[in-house]
């Protein structure tokens, strides 16, 4: 069993959320959409394996991701919740419905990371091994604010507050596990499901990402049915920071 490291927001007694991260992530960049958008909603944003403050020992498969969140969500006594996830998070997300349909009430997918193509996640998986890291904090904010603007965006401050640890090398990296995230990448390779328990859904799509593609699309359609909203935004991958006002409207009024 194990219990993942969890950021709450919200009154602990009212509706239940269950925020999964994507690679590399952690669960705190939910905090604006919980407390600003989702104020009246309990939110528990996890850290999964291998990231943030959770266990980093292995596996470091979906199958393992989802028996985390199982475990997590009856430690605190949750039963059926929605789910929230975005990109690699979407993927665990999606496999929690496949595994344990009971657990999930409704399912939002944020830019889900599915389906992906080996050869983009094999050169992913490789920078990740090599990745030097940053010699400054300020080198680190700029990497992880581009494509966001001149400004650096507010939720990259933050991100970088909780995220970034310096190495016994005196290097700056954010604070995950190489191997869990060179596991991910293949795990994102991994086909759409055959077939699903369906619930309602949201699918919103960061257009400049390219990580959602038609043939993805059209294949979340099919399986969702008549269940499945699509919103796509003029975004990137971090459409949280990129694009929150429309990425909170998007979830806000599918959830309530």
């Amino acid at each position: 069993m194990a219990v993942l490291h969890t950021h709450e927001f919200g009154d602990p007694t009212s509706d239940p959320l269950l925020a999964v991260h994507g690679v590399t992530g952690h669960g705190r960049r939910y905090r604006r959409l919980a407390e600003e958008s989702l104020s009246h909603r309990r939110t528990v944003a996890v850290d999964l394996r291998g990231h943030g403050r959770s266990t980093y020992d292995g596996p470091w498969s979906i199958p393992q991701h989802v028996a985390d969140l199982v475990d997590t969500l009856d430690s605190y006594g949750l039963g059926a919740v929605d789910v929230v996830g975005h990109s690699y998070g979407g993927a665990i997300a999606l496999a929690l419905l496949v595994a344990a349909p009971d657990r999930v009430r409704r399912l939002v997918l944020l830019d889900p990371a599915l389906a992906q193509s080996g050869e983009k996640t094999s050169q992913a998986a490789t920078n990740t091994i090599d990745d030097p890291g940053w010699a400054t904090v300020e080198q680190a904010t700029i990497a992880r604010n581009a494509g966001l603007g001149d400004e650096i965006n507010p939720g990259v401050v933050e991100d970088i507050a909780e995220h970034l640890v310096e190495g016994q090398d005196g290097r700056f990296r954010f604070r995950f596990h190489k191997p869990a995230v060179v596991t991910a990448w293949g795990e994102v390779c991994t086909p759409l499901p055959d077939e699903i328990h369906v619930v309602p859904a949201l699918l919103v799509v960061a257009d400049r990402a390219e990580l959602v593609t038609p043939d993805i699309e059209a294949g979340l359609v099919a399986l969702f049915g008549g269940q499945l909203d699509v919103v796509h935004l003029d975004s990137g991958h971090m459409l949280y920071w990129d694009r929150f006002d429309e990425t909170a409207a998007a979830i806000t009024s599918f959830l309530n």
